[in-house]
């Protein structure tokens, strides 16, 4: 993997939906770092579709505060909402540093990571945790983003309503012996995929290859992970 360098822009972003667990910092409390989140937001008003992982809340616990609050992830600004009543909503953003355990059942973890961006800055960001090994942990991103309404050009076309579009799912290693402070997506691509593990690329494609593996899929990338380790 490529090295990266140590500068940090800490963002913080919580996500409450359902019932989840939520991990926080020792020395703050949720009220120092949320804000009232506006549910009713006009500029979304009519858009096709949901900008939450899950419309719905889920229980969740945050950090190490004793209190159980209903969550849900607002994927498109990039915050984890939390009911603090029967009126009320709250929010918090990847800034600090959080860990947000559903206790649904699911056992879903969100943590707040920094991961290099698209256009080569530093960002914080909510990951799912799905993978926790010896040697890497593997962090899931998804995205959904918000694509305004636009007119008819002409009394003959229709125009195309706001609508939330579903983005590709991007996948994040964490290396336990690298001393880095920021992730950087797995690539995809055959040419990508060599650059990015250096010298264990051409072996990893052949492996995937050989056992039907792909690079946008969690099982598949454990295993190709796993082999990494094996062959280094």
């Amino acid at each position: 993997m490529v090295k990266k360098t140590r500068s940090l822009a800490l963002f913080l972003l919580l996500g409450l939906h359902g019932t989840a667990q939520i991990a926080q910092n020792a020395n703050t409390t949720l009220n120092d770092l949320s804000f009232f989140v506006d549910v009713n937001n006009s500029k979304y008003k009519d858009a096709e579709g949901s900008k939450y992982l899950d419309q719905q809340f889920t229980l969740a616990k945050i950090n190490n505060l004793d209190k159980v609050y209903p969550v849900r992830f607002d994927l498109v600004d990039n915050i984890m909402e939390f009911k603090v009543n029967d009126k009320d909503v709250k929010g918090v953003t990847p800034k600090q540093a959080y860990r947000i355990v559903f206790v649904d059942g699911s056992d879903r973890i969100f943590t707040s990571k920094t991961i290099m961006g698209s256009s080569n800055d530093l960002e914080r960001c909510f990951l799912e945790e799905v993978h926790v090994g010896d040697a890497f942990l593997l962090y899931k991103r998804q995205r959904k983003k918000f694509q305004k309404a636009q007119p008819a050009k002409s009394g003959y076309e229709q125009g195309i309503s706001a609508k939330f579009k579903v983005m590709n799912t991007q996948f994040y290693v964490d290396y336990i012996e690298d001393s880095i402070d920021y992730l950087l997506e797995i690539p995809r691509t055959k040419k990508k995929v060599k650059s990015f593990f250096g010298e264990s690329g051409d072996a990893l494609i052949k492996y995937a290859k050989k056992e039907r593996l792909a690079f946008d899929s969690k099982e598949s990338l454990v295993k190709i992970l796993e082999y990494r380790q094996q062959i280094r």
